[in-house]
């Protein structure tokens, strides 16, 4: 039997096909727009931030017309999404026109156009957030609220006994301070002299103050959109953040305090980002000093992360009010770990925000109205928690160290002693020792973060060890 003749065109005839195929597999396969929740099976980069499907927060430069909205949802219909299920929720608190959530299937992938159609665009093609000359463009993240360990006995309000504190004796300015979390302990409601009651609202199921929210008298929920702010979660996040700020002004006799309840977080110490976007401008119309926030995502895109509309809010809005806005560093969290390091995140610099960003922690790096906070030791952070001498501007000091978790000690609880860990708990005892202690007039339209910590004087030590994961190695002792 002859050998077959070696045919040079033949073979080369199929190199050209496979190369042919990949080519289509590569480039003419399905594609997505954008980023998705999760790709199925798989341990994704997409996986973190997460975000809920067909929605998108717009946050207008200035109040739109309706010829603008109009504009709009035309260049959205151009790019393929279905404007004619387009559903707008607004804030509960109405006098917020700034903010608005779009409705419809597969909307959230308007903020992928390049650029978002509609105007000049200072930030075209980034992955989280559209923008163009009416508004910026961004999906609606989810924003976690966890502890660092859940604790091995939920919280039970009825079970959990706490020693109220006494009334106060100082006779200084008052300090507002809006709590955005999870709620509060009804039982902690009963003592009114702690808690910010709205002077223009009655309990009369009526609208009084005309901001189409009824019987606001200590804040408001703005989960299930009502004057209930009951502390729903596992662990009474919420509840136990507004303890260590109360027990900070009884140790410290300067100023008084007043808490505004928003709960912006569900029963799974979840809320999201038009909520607290919500939340956020309520304390503002409110007249908040300081806000809260022991909260946040993680973002580790390579091109511009999903922030614009928070910072905005936060950077911008009140720093022109003059409120202090106080968040925490950030714990560390599985899915967001694995995601980081699916995108090349080096293992060693995961708890590094310079590296694996966190926000809106991430967005404290300027002399602006952001202060980050983390749990320290005398030499070190958390091992669980996040630092940077660029964006962490103050530790605390830790009560005990238990299976490797830095802890404190939940104030007024008179049954078995409690202890939680979390940069939460970090913040919440920093805000209440700033409020407790610095001068009202700090609270001043374009406040910097850095006159409040020189205001705390010797209450902020300096150690050599912690310069390089906190600002100048700051921190303060929780008593």
């Amino acid at each position: 039997m002859k050998p077959r003749k070696f045919n040079p065109l033949l073979w080369l005839l199929i190199l050209c096909i496979i190369i042919i195929i990949i080519l289509l597999v590569r480039y003419c396969g399905p594609r997505a727009k954008g980023p998705v929740s999760r790709i199925p099976g798989v341990d994704s980069p997409y996986r973190a931030p997460r975000y809920h499907d067909n929605q998108l927060v717009l946050f207008f430069r200035r109040p739109p017309t309706a010829e603008q909205r109009i504009s709009i949802k035309k260049n959205m219909k151009d790019y393929g999404i279905d404007t004619g299920k387009i559903t707008i929720n607004r804030c509960d608190n109405c006098g917020d026109h700034q903010v608005e959530l779009w409705n419809a299937p597969k909307i959230e992938t308007y903020v992928h156009a390049e650029p978002v159609k509609g105007g000049a665009t200072s930030n075209p093609g980034s992955k989280g957030v559209g923008e163009d000359s009416l508004a910026y463009y961004t999906q609606n993240y989810i924003i976690s609220a966890p502890p660092e360990v859940n604790p091995a006995t939920p919280y039970n309000r009825l079970e959990t006994k706490l020693a109220f504190p006494p009334p106060f004796r100082h006779k200084n300015d008052t300090v507002r301070v809006a709590i955005l979390d999870t709620g509060i302990d009804p039982n902690l409601l009963s003592n009114q002299q702690y808690f910010w009651k709205n002077p223009d609202e009655q309990s009369n199921n009526t609208d009084d103050d005309k901001n189409c929210l009824a019987d606001d008298i200590n804040g408001w929920n703005f989960v299930d959109s009502t004057n209930q702010t009951a502390d729903d979660s596992r662990d009474g996040h919420g509840t136990r953040v507004a303890l260590f700020i109360i027990n900070e002004f009884q140790r410290d006799n300067t100023n008084a305090l007043q808490l505004m309840i928003l709960k912006t977080h569900n029963a799974n110490a979840e809320g999201d980002l038009f909520n607290i976007i919500c939340a956020i401008c309520y304390a503002a119309d409110k007249h908040a000093n300081i806000i809260n926030a022991s909260w946040g995502y993680y973002s580790q895109y390579n091109l511009p992360s999903p922030y614009e509309p928070l910072d905005s809010v936060i950077t911008k809005m009140l720093a022109d009010k003059g409120i202090l806005f106080v968040t925490a560093a950030g714990n560390r969290m599985a899915d967001a770990d694995d995601s980081a390091m699916h995108v090349g995140i080096k293992p060693a610099d995961l708890r590094n925000l310079d590296v694996h960003h966190f926000y809106p922690a991430c967005l404290g790096a300027g002399d602006n109205n952001i202060l980050v906070v983390t749990t320290t030791n005398d030499t070190a952070v958390s091992a669980t928690q996040n630092y940077s001498a660029r964006f962490v501007d103050l530790g605390v000091r830790a009560d005990e160290t238990e299976d490797g978790f830095l802890k404190f000690k939940v104030p007024f609880v008179l049954s078995q002693p409690q202890y939680v860990s979390g940069s939460s708990f970090a913040t919440a005892i920093a805000t209440g020792k700033i409020a407790a202690l610095c001068k009202t007039a700090l609270f001043a339209p374009g406040l910097k973060e850095q006159h409040f910590i020189t205001d705390l004087g010797t209450d902020v030590i300096v150690s050599d060890k912690l310069a390089g994961q906190v600002n100048k190695g700051r921190y303060i002792r929780h008593h």
